[in-house]
């Protein structure tokens, strides 16, 4: 199993991954190093520990109103597609008729 070496806060960590994920670890390890120091920049002198768990609580904080667009933005694909199931129905009953109405015609001429 691969393992990648990522620096967050000044330290190296091992980082076990599966084959050929390795670029990617050190990816979201970068962004993840990039909020951190951020981060870090608005606390001041924090403790490490600290400065972790405010990082994971923003990250889950992201991820959580990340969740919630994507579930609103699903309700409201659905609900485009039900508008125009109906909207399809009505034009094919629309059409239904007149059809109806132009094969009345022909057979009474």
């Amino acid at each position: 199993m691969p393992t990648v070496t990522i620096l967050l806060n000044g330290r190296n960590y091992d980082i076990a991954c599966g084959p050929g994920e390795e670029a990617r670890v050190e990816e979201v390890a970068a962004r993840l190093r990039d909020r951190m120091e951020g981060i870090s920049r608005s606390l001041g002198n924090a403790q490490e520990n600290f400065l972790f768990a405010v990082t994971a609580l923003l990250l889950a904080d992201e991820l959580e109103q990340r969740e919630k667009e994507l579930s609103e933005a699903r309700a409201q694909l659905r609900d485009a597609a039900q508008h125009r199931e109906v909207n399809l129905a009505t034009t094919l009953e629309r059409l239904a008729g007149r059809i109806e109405a132009i094969a009345a015609r022909l057979e009474a001429a």
